[in-house]
Order: structure tokens, then sequence, then C-alpha cells
């Protein structure tokens, strides 16, 4: 399945073959690599030197590893920048608004793109979503439907390394303060203007108006890093 590697740079060869396996079909989400002893005499390297890439191909999020050394193709690679990004946010000492402000500028370029873009198809599933919102009090399931619409969204702006970085950054905000969407989504006094924000934006996308849409978005994202910040003072008094 591979070929053999220039060993002066193993690391960014192996990495391009998976890649270019990947983007042809060959390897599929979920895909089993072959065995660290046939891996390591295709491309021609030691299997300790192979396991050097596997493992950090296995911190990129591109391959996943199991009990017994089977290494596979993650399943989501969509999440594989959400370990760099951590690694990054540590280095950096960042704050958890340094990572809402990134995701704010993406979804906001991602609402533009969107209107741009969006089906009728796209249009019922964005309506669909808005009308389970409305229809539902469990603060569980309205944190997954809100999950939902802004992923579609992602996906409607057509766009994958939006997506990606997108799917990263809002997995490590969840990831420092678990249930955050679900404490968003709670029917209370921010409720109202969480939903009025959602609906507009989704007519907003539906009706092909980039603009506004991303302008709505923009609201929406210093709404949410508004209330963010209320949280994490609370938290931290």
């Amino acid at each position: 399945m591979f070929r053999k590697i220039d060993k002066t740079s193993t690391f960014n060869d192996v990495l391009k073959q998976i890649i270019e396996k990947i983007q042809t079909g060959e390897l599929k989400p979920g895909d089993a690599l072959p065995a660290e002893r046939i891996l390591a005499e295709e491309f021609g390297i030691s299997r300790p030197a192979l396991r050097e890439v596997l493992k950090a191909l296995s911190l990129l999020g591109i391959t996943v590893s199991v009990h017994g050394g089977a290494n596979y193709i993650a399943a989501d690679l969509r999440s594989c920048l959400t370990e760099p990004l951590s690694i990054l946010f540590q280095m950096y000492n960042s704050k958890i608004q340094d990572t809402l402000q990134l995701r704010g500028a993406l979804e906001s370029k991602a609402a533009f793109l969107a209107a741009l873009n969006c089906t009728p198809l796209d249009a019922a599933e964005l309506q669909l979503i808005i009308a389970r919102l409305d229809s539902t009090q469990d603060e569980s399931i309205r944190g997954d439907l809100d999950r939902d619409l802004h992923l579609k969204i992602a996906q409607i702006a057509d766009n994958p390394l939006i997506l990606s970085v997108l799917n990263a950054s809002a997995q490590l905000i969840e990831n420092m303060i678990t249930g955050i969407r679900s404490h968003f989504m709670q029917k209370n006094e921010d409720s109202p203007e969480i939903d009025s924000q959602h609906t507009q934006l989704v007519n907003a996308i539906i009706n092909k108006n980039a603009p506004l849409a991303e302008k709505i978005m923009n609201e929406h994202m210093h709404t949410i890093e508004r209330l963010l910040n209320e949280i994490t003072a609370v938290h931290t008094k």
C-alpha cells in the first residue's frame, strides 16, 4: 500500500502518504492500518521509528490506537485539531476567552458563507433544528441542538478548514467547562435573547442575506462571550 520513504524526513513522508490514501479513499475513517511489521517493511523504516510516527499521528488526531497495538484512521477527522489546539492553548497560557474569540471570528465567516450556499434542503434542516429548540425545555437536549445548529451552519459554509478549526475550538471550550452549552441553553432570563438570535440567524441564512447572517452571528457570539465572562467571574471568586 505504501512506498519506501527518505529516512531523513520520516514523519513528513509517512504523513504525506497516509493523507494521500485518505484523499483517494483507499483509507477511510475507521479503517485499520496494516500491522506495524508490515507498515515498517513497506515504508522501509524500523519499527521503533514507525512507532514514533504513529504516536505523532495519534497526537494530531489522525489515527487512534487501541489495546493490543492496532492503529485506525480516526472515525471523525473533523476533530483532529482538538489536541494540537489544546497544546497551543497551554503553551501560550491562553484564557478561555481567547478560544471563544477565535471561534467567534470563524462562526461569523461561516454564517456569511452559509447564506451564500444554503440549499432548500439545508434550509429545511435548519428550520427543523429551530423548531425542536422551541419545543423542548430540557437543557441537555437544547445544548445538543445548539451544537447541531452551529455544526450545520459550518457544514453549509462548505469550507473544511473553518469546519475543522470550529469543531476543535468548540470542543476545547466544552472540555474546559463541562456542559457549557447546556448551561447557556437553559430556559432562564438569557434564553429569549439566545433563541431570538438563533431564529434571526437561520432566517438570514435561508434568505441568503450573507451580511445580515454575519452580523447576527457576530452579535450572538458576543452574547455568548458576555455570558461566559459572567460564569467564569463567578467561578473565580
